[in-house]
Formats: C-alpha cells, sequence, structure tokens
C-alpha cells in the first residue's frame, strides 16, 4: 500500500496538544478552555474518547504552565505514585523553559525540600521515609504561582487508578490544596464514572463537598465517524470501499480511539479491517483481564461477563445463569455487588448492556 508522507494528524495514536488537530470537539474544547482556572474541573467520558488529548490542546492553547501526571496504568503503590509525579514535575520545569525565571523559582522552591533529588531538569522524588509529602509539593508550585502572579493547572489523568490507600493520600492532598491553595487548578479525568463520582459524591470521601466544573467527551456521530474515517485516510492518500468504512463504523460505535486504532492500522499494516477488529478485541480483553485482577470473585465475574456478553441481561435470568454453573444457589446480594461494580467501572449501564462494543466481544474471549 503506497503511503503519502506530511502533516497527518487524525490517525496518530498519540494524544493531540494543538486545537487543530482535535476532531470537531469544539463544544467540549471551548467549554473547558473557559474553565481553566477554577479549583477543580472533571473531564469525564468513556475509555478512547478523547479526555487526554482534550486536557492537553486546551493547556497549550491557553499556554499557562501545567504539571501532566499519567496514570492510566495502574497505581497501587506509593513508588508508582511518586514515579508518575516526578515525571510530571520534570515535564512541568521543561515547560518552564518558556518562562525562564518561573523555572527557576520552582527549582529554588524544590532544592530546600527533603527527598527531592535535581538533576538539571530531571526531578526524581524520594517514596521511602524521607519522601516529601504532597501537600509540600502542591504548595511550592502554589507559592512558585503566586511569586508570578500566574496559576499552575496539575492534572491527574485516570485518577481512579490510583487506588487504596495510595488514592486516598493523593485525594487527601487534593483537598488540602482546593481548601487552602488558591494559585492552583486541579483538572481530573476517568473513565470509571462510577469511580470518578465517588471521589466527589462519597460523604466519606476527602473531596466530598467541593464544588467542580465538568465536562464530558462523547462517542462519534456516526456522520462524524464516517467523516473523520474519510478525512484521516485521505491524509495517507488512503481509499477504503465505502462499504469498509460503513461496516467499521457500525462495529466500533462511534468511539473515537477505536477509529483512530483502525485507521493507523490500516494504513501502515494494510491489513484487513477484520484482522485490527480481532486485534483491538484483544486489547480490550487484556484490559478486562487487569480488571478482573483486583477481583476477589474474579470467576463469578467471568460467569456473568460472559453471560451478558450473550444478551442475558435481565436480573433472574442472570441469577439463574450463574446458579446452574455454579452448581448452587446464590444470594441476590452476590449479582447486586457484580453489577454495581461493573457499572461503577463503566463497564456496563443501567441496562445492564455494555458501553463498549470491543469490550462486549472481549467478554466472549474470558
Amino acid at each position: 500500500m503506497k503511503v503519502a508522507f506530511g502533516v497527518k494528524v487524525l490517525f496518530d495514536p498519540r494524544p493531540k496538544r494543538l486545537k487543530k488537530d482535535i476532531y470537531d470537539f469544539d463544544d467540549e474544547f471551548h467549554r473547558l478552555r473557559n474553565a481553566i482556572g477554577q479549583p477543580l474541573i472533571l473531564v469525564s467520558g468513556l475509555r478512547r474518547t478523547g479526555k487526554t488529548s482534550l486536557i492537553l490542546s486546551v493547556l497549550e492553547d491557553c499556554n499557562v504552565p501545567y504539571m501532566y501526571v499519567d496514570l492510566r496504568s495502574t497505581t497501587g503503590s506509593r513508588r508508582d505514585l511518586y514515579s508518575f509525579i516526578s515525571s510530571g514535575v520534570s515535564e512541568l520545569l521543561a515547560w518552564g523553559s518558556r518562562w525562564k525565571s518561573f523555572q527557576e523559582t520552582i527549582l529554588k522552591f524544590l532544592r530546600v525540600v527533603r527527598g527531592v533529588s535535581i538533576s538539571g531538569f530531571n526531578v526524581e522524588l524520594s517514596w521511602g521515609r524521607d519522601r516529601p509529602l504532597l501537600t509540600e509539593l502542591f504548595t511550592i508550585l502554589n507559592d512558585a504561582a503566586y511569586e508570578h502572579n500566574s496559576k499552575i493547572v496539575v492534572v491527574f489523568d485516570e485518577i481512579q487508578n490510583a487506588f487504596g490507600i495510595v488514592g486516598r493520600i493523593l485525594q487527601n492532598a487534593m483537598a488540602y490544596a482546593y481548601d487552602h491553595l488558591r494559585n492552583l487548578s486541579f483538572i481530573i479525568s476517568g473513565s470509571e464514572m462510577g469511580v470518578l463520582y465517588g471521589f466527589l459524591k462519597d460523604p466519606k470521601a476527602p473531596l466530598f463537598g467541593r464544588a467542580y466544573f465538568e465536562v464530558k467527551t462523547r462517542r462519534l456521530r456516526r456522520e462524524e465517524a464516517i467523516d473523520f474515517l474519510i478525512k484521516g485516510f485521505e491524509e495517507y492518500g488512503v481509499e477504503p470501499p465505502k462499504s469498509e468504512i460503513e461496516e467499521v463504523v457500525n462495529m466500533f460505535n462511534g468511539i473515537i480511539g477505536w477509529l483512530t486504532y483502525y485507521g493507523y492500522s490500516k494504513c501502515f499494516g494494510g491489513r484487513s479491517y477484520r484482522d485490527i477488529w480481532n486485534d483491538a478485541i484483544e486489547l480490550a480483553r487484556l484490559e478486562l483481564e487487569n480488571f478482573l485482577r483486583f477481583r476477589v470473585s474474579r470467576s463469578r465475574y467471568i460467569v456473568i461477563l460472559r453471560a451478558l456478553a450473550q444478551g442475558v441481561v435481565e436480573w433472574g435470568k442472570l441469577k439463574r445463569f450463574l446458579e446452574d454453573i455454579e452448581g448452587r444457589g446464590v444470594s441476590d446480594r452476590v449479582l447486586h455487588d457484580i453489577l454495581i461494580t461493573l457499572r461503577r467501572h463503566s463497564i456496563i449501564d443501567e441496562d445492564n448492556k455494555f458501553m463498549d462494543p470491543l469490550i462486549k466481544e472481549a467478554a466472549k474471549r474470558l
């Protein structure tokens, strides 16, 4: 397959950082841009609906200093959390090279904090006994912003992946910053909406009661998805059959990340869309396996997920399905807890239907 070279952005699998590179999310872009500077902003939406690209492109467009912390990998230990935050601080300092004095102020404050190692613009935070408190770090950023009559935006992308005691530490530090550090603005994003809202609406959660501004990403409408693929293929000089594009749109159900994955794989691999579909399902299966890794009743979750994937969505039928597999009666509470957990993690909706078609297909392969 002959591929044209030049500036190509729509099928770039990496997060976008410029407004012009984002496909038709003007409303979401302007809502988020207008909210920058608020104490707490929530960006929510299904997996692969463009949350990271939206956040980064808005921040670049605003030309404000920001610390981006990528929590898209599971973060269950202090070592994980402090490693990801170290990367975020280092990137902030690299950004600070645009404003030399801003950069120097942050470095000056960091040098007197225990557990902080600095080499050039690379910052390493200790996670051991001499680790700096997150409230210390947030206070440093706040003071630096204050000195320059500015604000720093702190982003925690896919914050629900910071779980257990680590998640509680992070949320407590954010709650402190919300109440006391006026020159910080936080953006948190997440694709597991039930978990995410729990951080904000659970009376026992550290951030409970704090006001927040929310921006939601969305699926593309059918006509938008077709237009996205056509324009993306035009950038590469590739022209798949219209019938294939329409079938792919039906398969991926408007989730722009999956459409991007298909377009990129098609242009550079030249493979059939059926092969690409199967590869995408395997990626989704690995995501499900990661979710199941933390479930005590893993085998029961697998049974219910398989049943849901086969179209068994009624309560009574699901309960009988599980009982038939186990060969004994199962309490209503068991099924209730499984379904609630699947909803909290945005795997199924209130009607017990899968929210991502790839996850549905992946459930059949568990």
